[in-house]
């Protein structure tokens, strides 16, 4: 039953990437786009993954619907205290390495992603469980203080389903 609805979150996803992609939701659009999802998985999944996508990159819907929520939560904070010196030509980025208790390479993918979509930082490089950061406005250059900075709750919150 689990992995059912594990499949029915993706195809729901895939829906939806489907008719954004096209642009409206026209009957045909609505028709087709379960239709080339089912496809679209179960093509990758034999083709490509050689595996299938439930034991390679479990997820929860609303799972995904709270880290966006957040994420995008904290797009709009950095944005904003970023903002301020920026104007004023106040800025002097650095590059710091954080690391991060995060194992597997897509956790490792979302949390340097999700750093680099947050204002004021840009992940460069990953080599392990060590990112390096360049961060427009440093507060701090020790290693335990700018991770924890950096990555907020989102490393918390990939630990929790990912």
């Amino acid at each position: 039953m689990k992995k059912q609805f594990y499949y029915f979150q993706l195809v729901l996803i895939f829906t939806i990437f489907w008719i954004v992609l096209f642009e409206r939701a026209t009957p045909f659009v609505l028709l087709t786009a379960p239709l080339i999802s089912v496809l679209s998985i179960k093509a990758s999944e034999k083709f490509l993954l050689k595996d299938s996508y439930y034991d390679l990159y479990y997820f929860n819907i609303f799972w995904l619907i709270k880290y966006s929520f957040y994420l995008l939560l904290e797009i709009y904070k950095s944005g904003l205290s970023i903002i301020p010196n920026i104007i004023s030509g106040h800025a002097s980025p650095d590059i710091v390495e954080i690391y991060t208790d995060l194992d597997s390479n897509l956790q490792l993918a979302l949390l340097a992603n999700s750093i680099t979509l947050t204002p004021g930082t840009i992940t460069m490089d990953i080599e392990g469980q060590r990112l390096k950061v360049l961060w427009m406005d440093p507060k701090t250059k020790n290693i335990t203080m700018a991770g924890i900075l950096i990555k907020g709750r989102l490393e918390k919150l990939l630990k929790e389903v990912l």
